[in-house]
């Protein structure tokens, strides 16, 4: 009888412990908001807390790596499709539960861990023995730290991807009521409505001189030698090399050139270089030649020589500047390099 009760007592205990140590809905949403962005953070140590503790809410989980060093571009793809997904569940369910299937509607809630610098590795990456990434572990209710489903990427980046990852997540949770919301990205409506506007009242007010400007040889040599060389630098190395588009830098700013890398590089690196190489030709360019035929455009001849003054100026400062730039990419490509004129690198970093 003595024993009975003290069995009693010890499965009374454990069930209170595990009561006790199980972590509420209401705990899961305050930790998705402390983030601001709906995501709880399991970078830490306690991503055992949160997804060993017992539970009643599905928890998606976003492995990734957006340091330069491992070089992971679809990480940084990936990046913005989960967040389209945490943003699309939590508008239309601010508490995380859903709203089609009765009293006891399923909770579904995101943690993300990020391996942001090679020095400080998450725990949670080597407790699972990652080989690759980026990997979607999904947890059910009731599950333990070690029970958990894949969703595997498919499709293609951006929608595509999203939505059949929405759909994944749909049938491994039997969440009908999951939709996505595509945010409007008004950038594009707004810059061609405001550049056709510029193009008409142009034509408009000056057409003579646009048409005077466009038979002008040499400036259709100078656009598309232009165009070829931004068409051209560094596009078919980047699609070999898959390489990403930019990195994150240990404090989380927008690193656009792989500091002491020589050989390695972003792909947004070739396209800042392609810029720079065709403002440099247009402007030496327009210096050499461009400038002694100016006065077949300007008919009266004591404003000329003012003109020519302020135009020689202005094009053999851009050279200056766009050189300039040169210097400070190699800075900080290899930080041996002697020659610096201004101090271009904060631009690139």
């Amino acid at each position: 009888m003595q024993m009975a009760r003290v069995s009693g007592l010890i499965w009374a205990w454990l069930l209170l412990c595990g009561i006790c140590n199980a972590i509420s809905n209401e705990s899961l949403l305050k930790e998705a908001r402390k983030g601001g962005n709906n995501i709880i953070d399991v970078s830490g140590k306690r991503f055992k807390r949160i997804l060993d503790s017992p539970r009643q809410s599905y928890i998606l989980v976003h492995l990734t790596a957006t340091a330069p060093q491992v070089g992971c571009s679809v990480c940084l793809e990936t990046a913005e499709e989960y967040n389209t997904i945490v943003s699309s569940w939590f508008k239309d369910h601010p508490d995380g539960i859903s709203r089609k299937d009765g009293e006891d509607s399923p909770r579904l809630f995101f943690a993300k861990a990020d391996f942001k610098d090679p020095q400080n590795i998450p725990e949670i990456f080597t407790f699972y023995g990652l080989q690759h990434v980026p990997r979607y572990f999904l947890f059910a209710p009731g599950g333990d730290i070690h029970t958990y489903q894949i969703i595997e990427l498919s499709g293609n980046a951006g929608m595509e991807r999203t939505v059949n990852l929405i759909n994944s997540i749909r049938s491994a949770t039997n969440i009908s009521d999951f939709t996505m919301h595509q945010p409007t990205d008004w950038s594009l409506p707004i810059i061609s409505g405001v550049a056709t506007f510029i193009l008409v009242f142009i034509v408009k007010r000056h057409s003579n001189l646009l048409f005077t400007i466009a038979a002008y040889r040499p400036l259709w040599a100078i656009f598309w030698t232009s165009f070829i060389i931004l068409m051209l630098g560094g596009h078919m190395y980047n699609s070999i090399r898959n390489a990403q588009l930019a990195g994150v830098g240990g404090n989380g700013e927008v690193m656009y050139f792989m500091p002491n890398q020589t050989q390695n590089q972003f792909k947004i690196e070739t396209q800042i270089v392609g810029v720079v190489y065709g403002g440099l030709l247009i402007s030496m360019v327009s210096l050499v030649l461009g400038l002694p035929h100016l006065k077949k455009f300007i008919k009266d001849s004591k404003s000329l020589p003012m003109i020519e003054s302020f135009l020689s100026i202005l094009l053999a400062i851009t050279v200056y500047i766009f050189f300039a730039a040169f210097t400070a990419m190699f800075t900080i490509k290899q930080p041996g390099y002697p020659f610096s004129l201004l101090k271009f690198s904060s631009l690139f970093k």
